[in-house]
């Protein structure tokens, strides 16, 4: 199943969720959908846990340092009153580390670098609160789960020249439940939506991947290795965009006299 249909399915939960009062050609909705976009900057923090991850064993050392990543994605927000809403979505997380590593002994020094990426998916599920502060202004706070799943393990194969080898690679667990937390301010208009820009955390309830390094040397049976956990806590800069509300004004259905 791709995203779209994923998203589908999670608009007609929300809507599921939604008692729609009336009979037929006569819906009055009770509680607002409303479908959006978001985009966010994401960036590791020392406070949440190490963002870099070491490797050591003897003359071979190796370190893998997360960076800068990004995420978007689409939501679907029920609102249940004008002080408390519930929101899910579908998010893709692009995730960037920088890998340096190196091996001495008492006649070799070589040195390497790459870089890694790292992707996911998830689904969170969010509990919102708002706060009215001016016409169209709000102050907006938000906590809940969010469900991931890791599609695939990475690797990183680097030859820096001669006989030697560094081999790493990222085993996963390829479905976790995180805990997400936001806050911001929403920009409400009629006519052109609603802006929201605030900032997020991510606080994992596991490892991202499990990491391994090793270092070989050809026609020789000696070899180096150590695993770590790499954390996936992030910062974020959240951007979201909120799609109008369109009223129908075409034909609509006349009750004859059998209800």
């Amino acid at each position: 199943m791709n995203a779209c249909g994923i998203l589908l399915i999670l608009a007609l939960f929300l809507l599921g969720c939604n008692p729609i009062i009336g009979q037929l050609g006569e819906k009055k909705e009770k509680f607002p959908i409303l479908f959006g976009l978001q985009a966010r900057i994401l960036q590791p923090s020392e406070f949440l846990g190490p963002r870099k991850s070491t490797l050591l064993d003897e003359g071979f050392s190796s370190s893998l340092n997360q960076k800068t990543g990004f995420s978007y994605g689409a939501l679907v927000r029920a609102e249940y009153t004008k002080s408390i809403s519930l929101e899910v979505g579908l998010n893709y997380i692009q995730r960037q580390f920088n890998a340096q590593m190196n091996y001495t002994d008492s006649v070799t020094s070589i040195s390497d670098s790459n870089k890694l990426t790292f992707i996911n998916y998830e689904i969170p599920l969010i509990g919102i609160v708002k706060i009215q502060m001016g016409q169209k202004l709000f102050a907006i706070a938000g906590l809940g789960p969010s469900f991931s799943y890791k599609p695939t393990n990475v690797a990183l194969i680097d030859q820096p020249g001669g006989p030697h080898t560094f081999y790493h690679s990222g085993t996963v667990k390829k479905f976790g439940v995180d805990l997400n937390a936001q806050i911001g301010f929403e920009f409400r208009t009629r006519k052109s939506g609603i802006y929201y820009i605030g900032g997020g955390v991510k606080v994992p309830t596991g490892y991202l991947f499990n990491w391994g390094g090793k270092y070989s040397k050809q026609n020789s049976s000696q070899y180096f290795i150590d695993f770590a956990k790499v954390n996936g806590a992030f910062l974020a800069i959240d951007l979201r965009y909120y799609l109008p509300k369109i009223k129908n004004s075409g034909l609509q259905f006349i009750k004859g006299p059998i209800e």
